[in-house]
């Protein structure tokens, strides 16, 4: 990421044991660049590591951006060291991108949210409801005091579509009895941990939900080992710009592999989740281990995550 926005922290509030709302502001005092629902912010942290955030609210005097961060104690460092901030302390971000974006805020709409997943949605629900269209936020927690944002859902103008699913309470989302119901087959817009994304799209697709209606975004990558019953342990990628052919071993992800040959394309998640490196592929099959590309998509192999995804073949020719 090239960092562009210069931007400091101007309050911090506690929505729960293990997660804090951060609001940014731009050092200057200036306007920041606006953005649609479903959008994120690429943060460059003092660390040096870069990490993607979703944008927690619609904007409104565009004067500040708000994040969430759960503190995850398996995390490799972005959130834990996001608690540690302070009020005035600095950092560095992308203009706003958007993998998830809300298609259209006047089309009938289901939101599924679990834990801190429920960041994207609520700028969703923000539009749906100003459109005035019928939609439903299903929230999926442990309990109300590890919801964040309950107390601000429950008095938002669209409290009334917000649905409460709190494991701790035997009040579990029911999956494939929503999903039968919907029999219209609205947009379906999913955030959460991978296991629970996967569990509603393979519900979705049972039930005869077309794909063009399913939306994900993933909260945490998939951890894909790089080695493991890999169709080639090692192979080569091609240059399609200068024909350069760079060995990628064992162990070793296509962009390290390029880093090391003195190539650098942008990355962030490095788990295939974000959409950040993705690059076409003009010749060879990839070994897809991504989340971010559709099944469809996935066929295709006309696109690669370069961070995570291998290849099936002895040389894949990228468009680098």
């Amino acid at each position: 990421m090239k960092a562009v926005l210069d931007l400091k922290i101007s309050r911090i509030v506690k929505e729960t044991s293990r997660v804090i709302r951060i609001e940014l502001v731009s050092v200057d005092g200036g306007t920041l660049p606006l953005y649609q629902a479903g959008a994120h912010v690429e943060l460059k942290l003092p660390n040096g590591l870069m990490r993607q955030y979703s944008l927690c609210r619609l904007p409104t005097t565009g004067m500040s951006y708000e994040i969430a961060v759960l503190k995850d104690p398996n995390s490799r460092g972005g959130s834990v060291l996001l608690h540690q901030m302070k009020v005035g302390d600095r950092l560095q971000a992308s203009y706003p991108q958007n993998h998830f974006l809300l298609k259209n805020p006047r089309k009938t709409a289901i939101l599924l949210g679990a834990g801190i997943g429920i960041t994207p949605l609520i700028p969703m629900a923000q539009m749906l409801a100003k459109t005035g269209v019928n939609f439903a936020l299903h929230y999926s927690a442990k309990s109300p005091a590890s919801a964040a944002f309950y107390d601000q859902l429950n008095k938002s103008e669209f409290a009334n579509k917000v649905h409460w699913h709190f494991s701790d309470e035997n009040s579990r989302l029911d999956i494939a009895s929503l999903l039968r119901s919907l029999v219209n087959h609205p947009d379906l817009y999913v955030c959460g941990p991978r296991q629970y994304i996967e569990e509603i799209m393979n519900c979705a697709k049972v039930f005869g939900w077309p794909e063009e209606r399913l939306h994900k975004e993933f909260f945490t990558g998939a951890k894909s080992p790089l080695i493991d019953q890999t169709p080639r342990e090692m192979f080569q990628v091609k240059l399609a710009s200068s024909g350069q052919m760079i060995d990628v071993p064992p162990g070793v992800s296509i962009t390290e592999a390029l880093e090391m040959n003195g190539i650098d394309i942008p990355i962030s998640c490095e788990e295939g989740w974000c959409g950040t490196c993705m690059t076409r592929v003009i010749d060879g099959v990839p070994d897809h281990r991504d989340t971010f590309l559709s099944p469809q998509e996935h066929t295709q192999n006309s696109l690669i995550m370069p961070c995570c995804s291998r290849s099936r073949s002895d040389v894949l020719v990228l468009d680098i």
